[in-house]
Formats: C-alpha cells, structure tokens, sequence
C-alpha cells in the first residue's frame, strides 16, 4: 500500500497543467470531478479523450485509474480512499473502477444507446 499511496501523492502534488515544454496533448486537461452526478459524464469523456490522445503514457489500466484519481476532489476524493487503503483490484481495473464510480455516483446509463 505504501507505494501506491506515494504514488498517489506524487501525482497530486503535480501541477494542475502539464508542463508546456514536452509534447502537448491536443485534448484540454480535465476538469476535476467532484461527485456531482450532473458531470460525470462530462469527467468519463474529458479523461477518456485526453488519455486516448496520449496512449503511451496511458499505457495500464493502473496509470489510467491513477490519474482519474488524480483528477478527483472533495466528496468523489473521500469516496476512494478507502480503495487505496485496501489495494483494492479496482485500482487495477479502468472499465471496473468507471463502473464503480457510475453506480456510486449514480449515473444509469439509457439502454437505448
């Protein structure tokens, strides 16, 4: 867990844009997500394109879910603490961890589409 957990604070601790001086994704950085329902869907496009756009540095689902969390505050960064803190295998898992975050933060998705 100590490792997962500095890497989380690492990458928390990094600035909220990426640095200009290496290649730039063309897809704007996410917004942080904060539990609002109304947005998620919005925070599941936003960091899907911009992992999309820069697939080797997206390259595991870990690096994925790392940075979702990264991009978490307030009440949705409450909600998965306890998944770090137990090593959970969501973490490992980015399908898993944005079905878990969907019927947390329940968003039902139309059958329809």
């Amino acid at each position: 867990m100590d490792g997962r957990m500095q890497l989380i604070k690492a990458l928390l601790a990094l600035p909220i844009r990426p640095d200009t001086s290496r290649w730039m994704n063309p897809i704007p950085f996410p917004n942080m997500f904060d539990g609002d329902t109304n947005r998620l869907p919005e925070f599941i496009v936003q960091t899907g394109a911009y992992m999309l756009a820069d697939e080797d540095t997206f390259s595991t689902d870990a690096l994925k879910v790392t940075f979702l969390i990264t991009r978490l505050t307030g009440p949705a960064l409450q909600w998965v603490i306890p998944y770090i803190r137990m090593e959970s295998p969501l973490l490992s898992d980015y399908l898993g961890f944005l079905a878990e975050m969907k019927r947390v933060f329940g968003w039902v998705e139309d059958d329809d589409f």
